[in-house]
Parts: C-alpha cells; structure tokens; sequence
C-alpha cells in the first residue's frame, strides 16, 4: 500500500472509531473492538482489489455510524447529515449509503 493510502486509511479508521462512540448500544464496546480487529487483521493486504473492497466497507460503516453522532461532534467529514433521509451522502464515496448494522442497536 502507498503512504498515501495508508494515510487515507487511517484517517478513515480513526474517523470510525470516533463515530462509534456514539452510536447508542449496549454492545458498543464490543464494536468498537471488532472494528479494531477487522482492520487490525486486514494491514497486511497487499492486493488492490480487496484493499479497494474493505475501504469501501469501512466507508459504508462510517456513513452508517454518523448518522449517530451529534451535530458538530466532529467524528468526520458530513456528520449528521442526511441522517433522516434513509441514506447518508459521504463524500469519500459520491452518493447515498444506507445500510444497517444488524442485532447491534438496543430495543427501548
């Protein structure tokens, strides 16, 4: 990977984890350590198609998790927008997300 991919990725890790501190479960610290693992397990791929594949994952996590984060909360680029919208606009990706992480949000 490039040092500037490296780069992207890890601003895009960290912009994650800040999301998911909001995102409003009682299963949230294990997400935040699964988030940890996949892309601990995934910084030795060296083939661009599943590199490309997992950023692309990891983007879509981030777009859902915002939709969490309190208006100028600041866990990355477009938080809060759209979130009532049944998608989200992110702008590393160019075009409406919706996605769900599923059995992880708590019933009231």
């Amino acid at each position: 990977m490039s040092a500037a991919s490296t780069s992207g990725v890890l601003h895009l890790y960290r912009h994650i984890l800040k999301a998911a501190k909001y995102f409003p479960s009682k299963k949230r610290s294990s997400i935040i350590r699964e988030i940890k693992g996949e892309f601990h397990a995934n910084k030795s791929l060296s083939d661009p198609e599943r590199i490309a594949h997992c950023r692309v994952l990891a983007e879509r996590g981030l777009s859902d998790l915002q939709a969490y984060v309190p208006a100028g909360a600041g866990a990355g680029a477009g938080a809060g927008a759209g979130a009532g919208a049944g998608g989200h606009t992110h702008p590393m990706l160019g075009g409406d997300i919706s996605i769900t992480l599923k059995g992880a949000t708590t019933q009231g």
